[in-house]
């Protein structure tokens, strides 16, 4: 089959137009990369479209100038990612009508359309088509719902829920997704399909402890919602831990920011690494904190972290309920009532729990979470379209 995926964004900046490329490795990212790579194995044909970002310039007075230019293709780990020009055009309900136009007619020539995130298929969507929620998104107070009048409100509930309704299937990565679209609009939920995220089970595997101290892993973007500020407030509160952040930030100042501040301190630092490099920063830590406070779905960092056979600290948020129960294989907090400080102390001081979970994560990793089960899961639901 040929296959056409829509994206928002791979490139962040593209060389042609910013001097470089710019490539953040967060969870869609590298989801995006496993699906076209499985896809390629099982001999499908595919191409990824998504909007050339921030396509300005200034000029000598300061003034503000779109720079012209045509589609721009890029080769992303083998795969074709065509950048489309003057499509950047969001509304403020996170729909982008242009983008949706476009891509619907670039992609009648191919045999099924994929919208990468469910926001992507409004208004309007090309039959037969896939749409991918990777976590409810609009579950923060100071998030997209916040400024909105209550007719807006419910405009930009209208615009979301056909994301799930309109395409023949919408896969999603945790059962929470499924559950809160069926306690919106009951009956709504009707054609979302569970393929819960994943991990590669023999690439990320457990390393016995070579050094002395705890390391506490942050494998995460710089996002208030993932909770990166809890993690550098914990790293103040413990200085006897060494704290460590992975992950990449939407703003190349942000990340910049954070490492230059970090190199005042002496128990933490930032930094970023590309997805094949990261088994072995998992290996090199004691415990994994996954602080997020929203717009969440089965976090890949979290698999990960237990898929190494490391002890995990997280929240109640979106889909990551679906692989921890608290106290089972990992402490659960709830950042407005709890804090991460007192968790990190207590498995940091407990060896015994560390053990206990770290050996009860490996096992959940493996069983119910490998990505074989995954690549199985989506080949059963691509035989629906003729695959």
């Amino acid at each position: 089959m040929r296959i056409a995926i829509l994206s928002t964004c791979v490139y962040r900046e593209l060389k042609e137009i910013n001097g470089k490329d710019r490539v953040v490795y967060d969870g869609g990212a590298r989801y995006l990369l496993e699906l076209c790579h499985y896809l390629q194995s099982k001999g499908h044909h595919v191409s990824v479209y998504q909007p050339i970002l921030e396509q300005y310039t200034t000029d000598q007075t300061g003034k503000k100038v779109r720079i012209n230019c045509g589609q721009i293709e890029k080769n992303f780990y083998g795969i074709p990612v065509i950048c489309l020009p003057n499509v950047d055009d969001w509304s403020k309900y996170q729909t982008n009508h242009n983008l949706n136009r476009v891509f619907n007619e670039i992609s009648i020539y191919f045999d099924l359309r994929i919208y990468f995130t469910t926001f992507l298929a409004y208004p309007h969507i090309v039959r037969p088509a896939i749409t991918i929620c990777h976590g409810i998104f609009w579950d923060y107070p100071a998030g997209v719902l916040g400024p909105m009048t209550e007719h807006e409100k419910r405009e930009y509930t209208r615009r979301q829920l056909y994301g799930f309704t309109a395409p023949d299937a919408c896969v999603a990565v945790d059962s929470n997704v499924r559950r809160v679209i069926a306690a919106m609009s009951p009956g709504s939920e009707s054609r979302i399909y569970v393929v819960n995220n994943f991990v590669d089970t023999d690439k990320f595997t457990p390393a016995k402890k070579t050094w002395e101290g705890t390391n506490v892993l942050f494998p995460r973007r710089l996002t208030e919602f993932r909770g990166h500020n809890e993690f550098i407030k914990a790293s103040m509160s413990l200085p006897q831990y060494n704290f460590l952040g992975v992950g990449q930030a939407g703003e190349e100042s942000l990340e910049k920011n954070t490492s230059s501040w970090c190199e005042t301190k002496q128990n933490i630092k930032f930094i970023s690494r590309e997805p094949e490099k990261m088994p072995e920063v998992y290996q090199g830590a004691d415990i994994a904190v996954i602080p997020t406070r929203s717009n969440e779905g089965l976090a890949l960092g979290l698999l990960e972290s237990m898929s190494c056979g490391l002890p995990v600290i997280t929240t109640f948020a979106g889909g990551l309920g679906d692989a921890v129960i608290n106290g089972y294989n990992a402490l659960m907090y709830d950042p407005n009532h709890n804090d991460l400080t007192v968790c990190i102390g207590l498995l940091a001081n407990d060896m015994f729990a560390r053990s206990k979970f770290g050996y009860r994560n490996r096992e959940i990793a493996v069983e119910c979470f490998d990505i074989k089960i995954w690549h199985e899961r989506w080949k059963n639901l691509l035989r629906g379209f003729g695959a």
